[in-house]
């Protein structure tokens, strides 16, 4: 029987920070969560990364886990090479420069390898996950914010300044919203989890609906997307109509992709995917109407099997996958 080799990565988003360790059968020995707080701003969360990496390997030598390396997965552009955020971070204020590798690695002795968290989501399930079965993927996470990443022939594609894969700054409205990015009209700024918020919220206030009323104990502040998704699965019409909306969005924004790169996968995951109500069907359905048939012939629309634990998996094998 082969020796399993252990991994421990961590999963920086802009909600929360996901973490653990896990074997090389894929399986999770400790995972755990902490609200990332990005509004305090960049040295805080710096700070809080690396206490949850310290702690990390902490359990790892308690359980008498040999680590060889950490992974960290970061919203972001990062140059791999060196671990630095060197672009387009627009839900971490300030997160733009952060040597987050060379920080991690001073403290902790140990090697750290840095790369953008919707990659890092795409190697787990592409080594333990749905992406086992395919050669040419597109990875989608949607949540706080929308991120993606491409696998050819079961490599993983950077680009020339590894800023291949981010699809929540595609343009779908030329003279649309004002996005965190500086640019107009992104497709982030139509169908991520606070978007769908927001545009509930301003509906409630024109009327509760008697099963969101429900809900919510009766106070709109109350409401998130798991509330959101509750109602939907209970029928209530708004709660419908706004996960519709965002929906056929996203499937528009990503049909022009399904032209270009023709993958045999999409593979859904984030935050708003795990709220069922039909969304990812509804997505499906969108991109099948808007792309070339022959584009969507054999395509197979499928979420992630990992789940949550997805990018941080992922992170944890960035160091058999370093430049």
């Amino acid at each position: 029987m082969s020796q399993l080799t252990y991994y421990a990565g961590i999963d920086i988003g802009a909600s929360n920070i996901k973490y653990g360790l896990v074997d090389s059968t894929g399986k999770v020995i400790y995972r755990d969560l902490k609200p990332s707080q990005v509004a305090k701003g960049a040295m805080p969360l710096l700070h809080m990364v690396t206490n949850i990496a310290e702690n990390l390997l902490l359990r790892a030598a308690e359980d008498e886990l040999q680590i060889k390396w950490l992974g960290v997965g970061t919203p972001g552009v990062v140059d791999i090479k060196t671990g630095t955020v060197i672009g387009i971070s627009p839900n971490i204020p300030d997160w733009v420069g952060t040597e987050l590798g060379p920080h991690l690695k001073e403290h902790l002795n140990l090697p750290v390898y840095v790369d953008n968290d919707a990659n890092s989501m795409a190697l787990g399930e592409l080594r333990f996950g749905a992406g086992r079965r395919f050669n040419n993927i597109l990875c989608v996470t949607v949540g706080t914010g929308i991120g993606g990443a491409v696998i050819i022939n079961k490599e993983l594609w950077r680009g020339s300044n590894f800023t291949a894969g981010e699809l929540g700054h595609i343009v779908i409205d030329y003279n649309g919203k004002k996005c965190d990015c500086g640019n107009s009209g992104c497709l982030e700024k139509y169908c991520t989890g606070p978007v769908m918020i927001k545009l509930a919220i301003e509906k409630l206030k024109n009327g509760m609906t008697e099963t969101m009323n429900e809900i919510l104990s009766g106070d709109i502040e109350n409401l998130n997307i798991k509330k959101l998704f509750t109602g939907a699965k209970k029928g209530d019409e708004l709660a419908l109509s706004i996960i519709e909306q965002s929906a056929k969005i996203l499937g528009a924004g990503l049909s022009g992709i399904v032209n270009l790169l023709n993958p045999e996968a999409i593979i859904f995951g984030g935050g708003v995917i795990d709220g069922g109500a039909g969304y990812i069907e509804i997505v499906g359905a969108e991109i099948r109407r808007r792309s070339f048939p022959t584009a969507t012939e054999n395509l197979r629309i499928v979420k992630a099997e990992l789940g949550n634990n997805a990018g941080f998996i992922g992170a944890g094998l960035l160091g058999e996958y370093k430049l």
